[in-house]
């Protein structure tokens, strides 16, 4: 584990090079240029909001502040989350392949270009980040919780980033692995309680034994320890937190480790 911080920290300029790369590239020869990023999470709530909160009529449950019941909140405060797990997850994947002719002409570690990316991710995170706390403090939604997102946020990252790095070195392999990631982050979207409320499965289906499964789903835990902390102003639990303690730093660990074990034998074939 030291050797493993150490040869990160070693690498830490490189990965800031790939990671300001990545960022400065993604609008690159748009007109509106960074103005992107809010924008697109913006229009993304919207169309959630129109047809959940607004056709559908998905029930909101009442916010920490006891008065607080707008859709649009609960829904961004659930899709920062989700979109910050996809990034870091899918990131890894096309950076570590757009980084193979690099490597085959210089040698550098592989995964600076996975952890730049990660990195990147972090930028519009924080933007959207920012707006949600701004918006939590207009409506008077705010209490001392609040401190956990650090936290959990970085939990969700070392989570996201293991299996990142799992994702990216089968991806080098075998590239149809892409195209399956995005069908079954699909799935997990929708099995997840980002778009209505979780009360909506488990009142439904209290008496069924694959509830405790649906429970456990780690972007469900994510989901609602974010929104205990942010909307209802509840502490999320010690045996929640102690949960995804011990999954991100496993995920970490077993991505960290086949991604240097396996990461030698995929450079000749990116």
């Amino acid at each position: 584990m030291t050797q493993s911080l150490r040869e990160v920290w070693q690498y830490r300029g490189l990965i800031g090079n790939f990671a300001n790369r990545e960022i400065k590239g993604k609008y690159k020869g748009s007109l509106l240029g960074s103005a992107w990023s809010l924008i697109n999470p913006l229009a993304t709530l919207a169309t959630y909001s129109l047809v959940f909160g607004f056709i559908l009529r998905f029930p909101t449950p009442v916010a920490g502040n006891g008065t607080l019941q707008s859709f649009p909140i609960y829904l961004f405060t659930a899709l920062v989350v989700w979109n910050f797990f996809h990034a870091v997850t899918t990131s890894g994947m096309g950076a570590l392949v757009g980084a193979g002719p690099l490597l085959r002409k210089i040698h550098f570690p592989p995964f600076a270009p996975v952890m730049g990316s990660a990195l990147a991710v972090l930028n519009q995170t924080a933007i959207e980040f920012g707006l949600l706390v701004v918006v939590y403090l207009v409506v008077q939604n705010i209490s001392w919780t609040i401190l956990l997102v650090p936290v959990l946020l970085l939990l969700l990252g070392a989570f996201a980033l293991g299996l990142g790095m799992l994702l990216a070195i089968v991806n080098a392999r075998f590239r149809d692995v892409a195209y399956i990631v995005t069908v079954l982050l699909g799935l997990l979207f929708y099995a997840s309680p980002i778009i209505y409320p979780i009360t909506l499965v488990t009142d439904l289906y209290a008496a069924h034994p694959w509830l405790r499964i649906y429970e456990y789903n780690p972007i469900t835990s994510f989901v609602e320890s974010f929104r205990a902390v942010l909307w209802h102003l509840d502490f999320p639990g010690w045996g929640r937190l102690a949960y995804l303690t011990v999954l991100s730093l496993v995920v970490l660990a077993v991505g960290w480790t086949f991604f240097q074990r396996k990461a030698a034998d995929v450079s000749e074939e990116l």
